[in-house]
């Protein structure tokens, strides 16, 4: 399938973990938001499954394709936020056949409160 500038319907704020410094002077790492640019989200793969105390977790595989240009590079602990959620970046590579576009999996893990069950 390819992918035009059109499909790009979703904005997302890339993070990436930072070198800081706290107030003892030590180094310390934390995520700060990179930038934001346009990508098509779309659903992969899912599954759901019960844990204590009435809780269900979901984990949720998503395919993210953008502009090569928007994220040149994939580190580990990377992941965006879409719309009040965390998506973590779990491995990427370039759309071969289409020059200048990438594709990122990531997982979406949703734990809630699930009320009678």
């Amino acid at each position: 399938m390819a992918v035009t500038a059109s499909d790009l319907r979703c904005r997302i704020t890339i993070y990436r973990k930072k070198k800081a410094e706290n107030e003892l002077k030590e180094t310390t790492y934390e995520y700060r938001p990179e930038r934001t640019v346009w990508a098509q989200i779309v659903p992969a793969s899912g599954r759901a499954a019960a844990l204590e105390g009435d809780m269900e977790r979901s984990e949720i595989t998503h395919r993210v394709r953008l502009r090569a240009s928007a994220c040149p590079v994939i580190e580990q602990g990377m992941y965006f936020m879409f719309r009040g959620q965390r998506y973590d970046v779990l491995y990427g590579y370039p759309i071969y056949n289409r020059g200048g576009w990438m594709e990122l999996y990531c997982r979406l893990v949703v734990e809630e409160y699930v009320p009678g069950v």
